[in-house]
């Protein structure tokens, strides 16, 4: 026979986790999302011209200040990492007036995953992008390693 303690334990601990993944997981903006996903794959297809229009004089100027000189950066992306292989995880905040997609993928080339981070003010034009090597924590079984 079970005793109340152990009857009354597993219903709450069920409810407790359930909550609480609701409450770990922020949720994520539809329309900045979808907004990120599609700068990414079209980063990914090569449209830069697309994209290099869209942003503010200040992004272009980070790219390499011309639609040819992003053309070039996007190469060497993928020259040095591969394409994408696999989305670990999406994210979608607000910073003031600015939307951030933030999206960790996998490349073919090389075992660290890259981060990719569109910032875009409130005329949807590319303020920031950030592309770059993006470690992820794997988690482990054992403790005090």
């Amino acid at each position: 026979m079970q005793s109340f303690t152990t009857r009354l334990a597993l219903p709450l601990l069920l409810a407790l986790l359930t909550c609480g993944s609701a409450w770990a997981a922020p949720a994520q903006d539809p329309k900045i999302l979808a907004a990120g996903r599609a700068l990414s794959d079209q980063f990914e297809q090569g449209q830069t011209a697309a994209i290099f229009a869209r942003m503010t004089p200040a992004a272009k100027e980070a790219v390499g200040g011309s639609a040819a000189g992003f053309a070039e950066f996007r190469d060497r992306v993928l020259r040095e990492d591969g394409p994408e292989s696999g989305v670990i995880v999406e994210e979608t905040r607000t910073a003031g007036a600015h939307r951030v997609y933030r999206r960790i993928a996998r490349r073919n080339i090389g075992e660290t995953p890259t981060l990719m981070e569109w910032t875009l003010d409130a005329q949807d034009r590319v303020v920031e992008l950030v592309v770059r090597p993006q470690p992820v924590a794997i988690p482990s079984g054992k403790l005090g390693y």
